[in-house]
């Protein structure tokens, strides 16, 4: 796998070498561009229901999308729509303090019962960001009511357990993502006391000292690449532990360079079989190389992604559209990997905003 990705490197290394001889070539513009362009197509997507939907032709909205285009619609200063998701959000929270985790973009009926603690934390995360970017603290509020359900599911290791299923059962598992999701927020929130708890858990329960990465969950040691670049956004690249080991996991395991009509991208795959491209992984690991320092890869990762833009703006969830183990992942255009790129390309670190 290593040289398999040698030419595409080289080829842009040989690119940016040119750019930096030659700015006339604008290679900042080009990422401007493809941001702008990543903007539209998320715009193309909103209805008047005030939700965004996920997939191109698609009709649901995922909570934890809807998340993901708050944020980019505020990095692109567009917080009119922003506070629409925000707004239509909040009429859809339960008085629990809970959201589903999706909904029909047009009739906002509940596509999803599941109640998960990451898509909730996501739209707490959101509303931090709207907060950054705007100054208006109106969702505040229901952020919090949505954190104080949150808690309830955290035990005695610090860590959050999943939320609710669909059938209304208490879920057992931990997964490291949703507590590095609620580290964020919790910090950003000022609940300190709650924060410190899951970074216990985060440290001591989930780092996996051996191979120098994140596991998936407690007691769950398989292999995914978005809990290491999650791990840096929100934890930084050290700490208790240097955590920007496993953005190395990640590029020695899960890099993949995959082929399609569109094109040549080298990116990460979901998991460690490296038999698919997952765009919007790609976009996490850019932005957390970014954070760990380390600008050439970000440079490359996000290069990679714009590779497989099309004439919409648009960027696919994953490349081959393989089974990750969870899922079969989509190949049409969605707003997580096309909000990731718009984060990328801003240089944003929506954990710590």
């Amino acid at each position: 796998m290593r040289s398999a990705r040698f030419s595409p490197r080289s080829t842009w290394i040989a690119f940016l070498l040119f750019t930096f001889l030659f700015p006339a070539t604008a290679f900042s513009q080009s990422f401007s561009t493809a941001s702008t362009n990543a903007y539209n197509w998320l715009v193309s997507q909103t209805l008047s229901s005030g939700l965004v939907v996920s997939y191109q032709k698609g009709s649901i909205s995922y909570t934890y999308d809807q998340a993901v285009a708050v944020i980019a619609f505020c990095i692109h200063g567009d917080y009119a729509r922003a506070k629409t998701v925000l707004s239509t959000l909040q009429k859809l929270q339960n008085s629990s303090g809970s959201w589903y985790d999706a909904y029909y973009s047009k009739s906002l009926a509940v596509n999803d019962k599941n109640q998960e603690v990451g898509p909730n934390m996501w739209v707490s995360m959101a509303v931090a960001s709207y907060d950054h970017f705007t100054a208006d603290h109106s969702f505040d509020a229901m952020a919090q009511k949505n954190i104080s359900w949150c808690l309830q599911f955290q035990q005695s290791d610090g860590g959050l357990n999943g939320g609710i299923s669909s059938s209304n059962t208490v879920l057992t598992w931990a997964s490291t993502e949703h507590n590095e999701d609620s580290y964020a927020v919790l910090t950003y929130f000022g609940d300190t006391t709650a924060a410190a708890n899951v970074k216990s858990f985060l440290d001591n329960v989930v780092w996996n000292a051996t191979d120098g990465r994140f596991d998936t969950g407690r007691g769950d040691t398989s292999v995914h690449t978005d809990v290491n670049a999650w791990g840096v956004l929100a934890l930084g690249a050290s700490g208790t532990h240097n955590y920007s080991l496993g953005l190395n996991y990640n590029e020695s395991c899960c890099e993949s360079l995959q082929s399609n009509r569109r094109a040549s991208v080298t990116g990460f795959d979901f998991d460690g079989d490296t038999n698919d491209v997952w765009l919007e992984g790609t976009g996490q690991n850019a932005e957390a190389w970014l954070v760990a320092g380390n600008s050439s890869n970000w440079n490359y990762f996000t290069g990679q992604i714009i590779l497989d833009q099309d004439s919409t703006g648009g960027i696919q969830y994953s490349m081959e559209g393989t089974n990750n183990g969870y899922f079969t992942m989509s190949t049409a255009n969605c707003i997580s990997s096309t909000g990731w790129l718009i984060i990328s390309v801003a240089q944003y670190n929506p954990f710590q905003p």
